[in-house]
């Protein structure tokens, strides 16, 4: 590969991560993905870039040596370490945690950069040592790694979503991760959920019924405590949503209240009213393309395969807008020379931004 600004996104999914490095610049020339409609997915809205559809670990890396940047988003089921030495295997494996695989691709393809992406519930006390083995494997490699946990809300996305990220760079340049542009200490407003949800096309509503919870969970407002069966929770049209899952599409989907039936019910319970049983009348489910929404995609961005499927897809991703942000952050310190963002890439993101509604 002779070409600059080259990548590989591992653990595509439906491409949230790859669509934001297009638009931070970047060229994601071959993507590897194992599920069939993601792969689908991936194909329908990037038909230039060569798609895998393959387990990781059948796959030789070498043959990518390189490019530039390796990205990816692999599923992290931590487990435990013998000890803190970087060349020390695991304790013992785990075939749900792919997290190696990604640190393989990286071994075999030895990119300029990579960005891996998990939760951030890797960094805890009961996740820490697996946390430093990784950061040894990568320095292992002598890359200068860069962790943080950003808050995609932070960044003009209308959802509250905290996710992991390693950054790893085979220079010495130095790396900043971006600094965020909405919320409390800058001079912008988060975006609402609101304000993105407006004028959805393509209206296709989920069936899932909303009933009461048999035992209500109150808290001081109707968006933190649990007044309905299942995980959903309903939305607050003057703040960011709160975070779209994978496991979004039946009855943990968020809830759409326009009447405002749901804090009417709060107040209730609030004043020492009894709860209520059966159907919440009034109130809806999100729909796939609202929940894409939230996650900052594109509405002509096409989603394939079943319903439960794309509801999976959506809340999988890496929300688009925030994968620009650290992707232009990654750029600039590769080619700092360089404009992170070409005016072609910036004028195919503002118009994604007028879609939104979500202009800065």
């Amino acid at each position: 590969m002779n070409d600059s600004k080259n990548a590989i996104d591992i653990f595509a999914g439906a491409g949230g991560l790859s669509l934001g490095f297009h638009m931070a610049g970047w060229q994601i020339t071959t993507a590897i993905e194992i599920d069939k409609s993601a792969v689908s997915t991936y194909r329908e809205n990037f038909p230039s870039t060569n798609v895998i559809r393959s387990d990781v670990r059948a796959i030789d890396f070498t043959q990518f040596q390189g490019i530039d940047l390796v990205v990816g988003s692999p599923p992290c089921q931590p487990f435990s370490v013998r000890n803190k030495h970087p060349n020390k295997q695991l304790s013992r494996a785990n075939p749900k945690d792919l997290v190696p695989e990604f640190i393989r691709a990286v071994r075999e393809i030895r990119p300029k950069a990579f960005l891996m992406e998990t939760m951030p519930g890797l960094k805890s006390s009961k996740n820490f040592n697996y946390y430093q083995w990784i950061e040894q494997q990568f320095q292992a490699l002598y890359y200068s790694v860069y962790v943080e946990v950003l808050e995609a809300a932070y960044y003009g996305i209308p959802q509250y979503r905290e996710r992991l990220f390693f950054v790893g760079l085979a220079t010495k340049n130095d790396f900043m991760f971006p600094l965020k542009s909405h919320g409390l200490g800058t001079s912008n407003p988060y975006i609402s959920s609101g304000s993105a949800l407006t004028d959805v096309p393509d209206y296709e509503p989920n069936s899932t019924k909303v009933s009461y919870a048999n035992k209500p969970v109150i808290r001081p407002t109707p968006w933190t405590g649990t007044l309905v069966k299942g995980g959903g929770k309903p939305i607050n049209f003057d703040a960011p949503s709160p975070t779209i899952t994978a496991t979004t599409g039946g009855y943990r989907t968020h809830i759409i209240d326009p009447e405002g039936v749901l804090l009417v019910y709060h107040r209730h319970l609030m004043n020492g009213g009894k709860p209520r049983s059966g159907t919440v009348e009034g109130v809806r489910r999100l729909t796939v393309r609202e929940s894409a929404r939230l996650q900052s995609f594109p509405d002509h961005f096409v989603f394939k395969g079943s319903k439960t499927s794309r509801y999976r897809q959506v809340g999988n991703a890496v929300p688009p807008r925030l994968a620009k942000a650290v992707g232009e952050a990654i750029h600039q310190a590769i080619f700092p020379s360089e404009l992170s963002t070409t005016k072609d890439f910036q004028s195919y993101f503002d118009q994604l931004c007028d879609t939104l509604h979500l202009r800065l």
